[in-house]
Formats: structure tokens, sequence, C-alpha cells
């Protein structure tokens, strides 16, 4: 249960920062909040954080890259994959998220 708990933390951690920055710099433009955008990249930093975790858990216990199973440069792999498509949407959109009217 402890373990969840921070992973949700962190997960939330890597997308609220973005949110405020998005309520506090559009609130005088009408338009309505982006949930579908921020839900995406709620469950975007989820799946990174638990792609990762088990990978980088064991090379912190074992400090030896040979420790590694097939699966876990798998999800090493998918992580650093997700990781960089979830720094693409936030490049991408960060123009929208300080504001500037029009964004799409």
């Amino acid at each position: 249960m402890k373990s969840i708990f921070a992973t949700l933390l962190l997960s939330l951690a890597m997308v609220l920062p973005f949110a405020v920055l998005e309520l506090v710099s559009r609130r005088d433009l009408q338009e309505e909040f982006p949930f579908v955008l921020f839900t995406f990249m709620s469950v975007h930093a989820l799946l990174i954080i638990l792609l990762l975790k088990p990978a980088l858990r064991l090379l912190q216990a074992e400090r030896n890259m040979r420790a590694l199973r097939l699966t876990h440069w798998a999800g090493l792999l998918s992580g650093t994959f997700l990781l960089y498509l979830y720094i693409t949407v936030v490049v991408d959109q960060f123009p929208c998220f300080l504001g500037m009217p029009n964004c799409d």
C-alpha cells in the first residue's frame, strides 16, 4: 500500500506543476480546462514509473547491470520510450501551459 501511494504521489508531482500553470495563466481566457490532456499525462506518468521502478530498485540493490533480466530491460526500454513521449507532449503543450491564446 505504501508503494502504491508513493507511486501515485510521484506521478502527481510530474503533472501537477503543469496543471497549476494552466490554471493560473489561462484563467482570463474563455476556454475550458483540458481534462483529456491532463488525464493522458497522469496515466502516462504512472505507466512510466511503474515500468521503470522494478529495474531501478534491482539496480539500487545489486549495483550490477548483469542482475537485470530480460523483463527488466523491457521495462527500462518501454519506460524510456514513454518518458520520451511524455517530454514531447510537455514541450508541444508548453506554450498552452503559459497561456498562449488559440492553443491546440
